[in-house]
């Protein structure tokens, strides 16, 4: 898969080289040549390096690491984006918004999206810490590592899963529109609360579980309701 990195800093560097290392073709792009150069080395593997706009151009699949929704902001050709997956992998900023209770306004990917309606954003991988690229997928796998995806498009969502797979980490698909965008930075925001001021780390990690079936028949039959 050709994957271009939109944006070479700690997130963008790490999820390059986990993808380059398992043999994917890998472009990194930066506002700084020499960023993303020292990415592109680290990663070796063929990985090569030059702007954003050239990763634009190269990628089939785009990670979005800049948390600016505006491609306008950060592409001469924001047009680029038509019809190619773009993974969105931003929170909002910690100590002036997420700290404050900003939650569930209008999300970074959803903006995105409404920015480049041609193109085909997913939100993933937002709550998961740049410590986790350096785990082994064998070993994230076997710890149940979950990312949670939200997205309009289910083609491009299963193409999401399928490279998260690749880095260890099963899809939660937490569905379309504004909600399910919001849903995941939220997501985000409750990881980040955790590792900061729980002083959880960047080890701290969510995942869905399902209960086990109930097996007293103590309390009778959910009734129904308008709660939904």
């Amino acid at each position: 898969m050709k994957i271009g990195i939109i944006g070479s800093g700690n997130m963008g560097r790490s999820i390059g080289v986990r993808f380059a290392h398992l043999g994917h073709d890998v472009f990194f792009g930066a506002r700084r040549p020499e960023q993303s150069a020292k990415a592109a080395a680290l990663a070796g593997n063929g990985a090569r390096h030059g702007t954003n706009d050239e990763a634009a151009a190269f990628g089939d699949v785009l990670v979005w690491t800049m948390r600016q929704p505006d491609p306008e902001a950060v592409l001469r050709r924001p047009a680029v984006l038509d019809g190619r997956v773009v993974i969105d992998l931003n929170n909002r900023n910690y100590d002036q918004e997420v700290k404050s209770g900003a939650w569930f306004a209008d999300s970074i990917a959803e903006t995105l999206q409404n920015n480049a309606p041609r193109a085909r954003v997913v939100k993933a991988l937002n709550t998961i810490a740049m410590e986790a690229f350096d785990t082994s997928p064998e070993r994230l796998t076997d710890a149940g590592a979950q990312t949670f995806l939200a997205g309009d498009s289910p083609e491009a969502k299963e193409e999401v899963a399928r490279l998260v797979g690749d880095l260890g980490f099963e899809a939660v698909d937490l569905g379309s529109g504004p909600a399910a965008f919001r849903a995941a930075e939220a997501l985000g925001d409750v990881i980040r609360l955790l590792m900061i001021d729980g002083r959880r780390g960047g080890r701290a990690h969510l995942v869905l579980k399902t209960l086990p079936a109930p097996d007293l028949d103590t309390i009778g039959a959910r009734e129904a309701s308008n709660y939904g």
